[in-house]
């Protein structure tokens, strides 16, 4: 239950919430006892000094004056007692003479009752106040000054009970106990369901997606066009579809293009195989061509499993790459020169430019294999009497070699698919039978643009057209 997103969203919401809530009620509480404290002493602190006031007016000042003007003082809930500097009560309000206990609701209290450490400490000439319980557990707020009265000194304690403000505060903590935890419970059911409408979209994206297989890799996810966080999210679905549908195509035209080249191959061997079995008596030169034939084929074969292992370790990240220091324009110098004897008798013309010294830092094995990509379809593709010219030269920030070459060209409509597998530009034109380094498969761009990529670099076409078709190479320089 807890695993749910819905349920960890309301959790969280609520957590947050009951944090937000409390800080507030406690905020709002000690706010509201800090008022209820301050009001309090301010208004004993206004009673203290209309009484003093009240008895600097007396027309006749005595200690009985000053018990008569108690007897007339009123004061709502505030009490008054008089001291001298010895302890004793001068005058106090009526309900504490000769009445041990003042009686109003909720306030008992005799002069008993004063703690007389308060009162020693009060008797330093500096008014304070003070809050101290009675016996009948009734709080008490107590303020005592020693004002002079007509030359002499006296102690003036008013007094009032807590119980109105302490009801107030208890009234204050029973909602807040009360009332956090209903909010909390309603919230967190408002939540609930607010995270089951958000998430609602989500639920209905996840049921399309489980119907979604490889046979109905076209369909998408539908957007509200809002342009929110699930359109984003539904538009992110959406492109990985298509880029599975394109990988999904690209394997299944893999899978018949790699088919048909077994196909053929195999189809010749097993026609040679049955047509020299047919015959009861065949000469030595006859079996020998016959099998010379499958010899070939067997080889192309071999290359093609060996270029489509190389395809599929470099696609899964797992084909181990062997750096070293090397002379670039040495290893385009010496395969060049390795690819002359596949030209004689065509009266092709292999023409080489290459700058010196250029140190590079890669795989020597796959740039020659790359080389010798380039210049198998540069020879492949030139007609007789053709050209073919191999550059290597260094600019400001990589090499760039370049091999071109006349006769047969990619029409410019199918110059975006020359690096795709099994692709060939010209599929009528006849295999060479004295031509054997490439498979003519249509694989040989797919590794070279691998090989090219990591060392950091890129193969690219540069033209093609009735005049010269070129490629380039660029390799970034150490």
């Amino acid at each position: 239950m807890f695993s749910s997103i819905r349920t960890k969203l309301t959790l969280w919401y609520s957590a947050v919430l009951a944090l937000v809530l409390i800080t507030f009620a406690l905020l709002f509480y000690f706010l509201i006892d800090q008022t209820v404290k301050q009001s309090v002493d301010d208004s004993l602190e206004d009673a203290s000094d209309s009484l003093i006031t009240r008895l600097q007016n007396a027309p006749d000042f005595s200690d009985a004056s000053m018990q008569t003007v108690l007897n007339d003082f009123r004061f709502q809930y505030t009490v008054f007692v008089i001291y001298d500097k010895d302890f004793s009560i001068i005058a106090a309000s009526p309900r504490l003479i000769g009445d041990p206990k003042l009686k109003f609701p909720s306030f008992n209290i005799s002069t008993e009752e004063i703690p007389k450490p308060m009162l020693q400490n009060s008797f330093s000439g500096e008014a304070s106040f003070y809050t101290f319980d009675t016996r009948a557990k009734t709080a008490v707020r107590f303020f005592i000054e020693r004002p002079k009265i007509h030359s002499r000194e006296f102690n003036v304690a008013t007094m009032r009970p807590l119980t109105i403000q302490f009801a107030l505060l208890s009234n204050i903590r029973l909602i807040f106990f009360a009332g956090i935890p209903f909010a909390l419970i309603f919230s967190s059911i408002g939540g609930y369901y607010l995270a089951m409408k958000s998430l609602e979209p989500v639920r209905r994206m996840g049921e399309k997606v489980s119907f979604i297989t490889s046979q109905n890799l076209n369909e998408r996810l539908p957007a509200s066009q809002q342009n929110d966080e699930l359109d984003q999210l539904a538009a992110i679905f959406n492109k990985m579809l298509t880029r599975l549908e394109g990988s999904f195509d690209l394997q299944r035209r893999f899978m018949a293009d790699a088919s048909h080249e077994f196909r053929t191959p195999l189809a010749i061997m097993r026609g040679e195989a049955e047509v020299s079995l047919q015959k009861d008596e065949r000469t030595e030169d006859e079996y020998r061509e016959s099998l010379e034939v499958i010899r070939q084929e067997g080889v192309r074969l071999s290359h093609i499993v060996e270029d489509l292992l190389t395809l599929a370790r470099a696609d899964a990240e797992q084909y181990k790459i062997n750096p070293s220091t090397f002379y670039l324009d040495e290893v385009v110098t010496e395969t060049a020169r390795s690819l002359r004897t596949l030209i004689q008798g065509r009266n092709i013309k292999l023409s080489v430019e290459a700058d010196e010294n250029l140190m590079f830092h890669g795989d020597e094995s796959l740039i020659r294999r790359l080389l010798i990509i380039l210049l198998d379809n540069a020879i492949k593709y030139s007609d007789d009497g053709g050209k073919i010219s191999l550059s290597c030269a260094e600019t400001d920030s990589d090499y760039e070699i370049t091999v071109s070459n006349s006769g047969s060209f990619i029409p410019e409509n199918e110059q975006t698919r020359a690096f795709e597998r099994f692709y060939r530009a010209d599929k009528v034109r006849s295999r060479r039978n004295d031509y054997q380094l490439g498979t003519g498969a249509g694989l040989g761009l797919s590794i070279g643009t691998w090989i090219a990529k990591v060392h950091d670099g890129s193969l690219s076409l540069k033209r093609s057209d009735e005049n010269k078709t070129s490629f380039m190479v660029s390799l970034p320089k150490p």
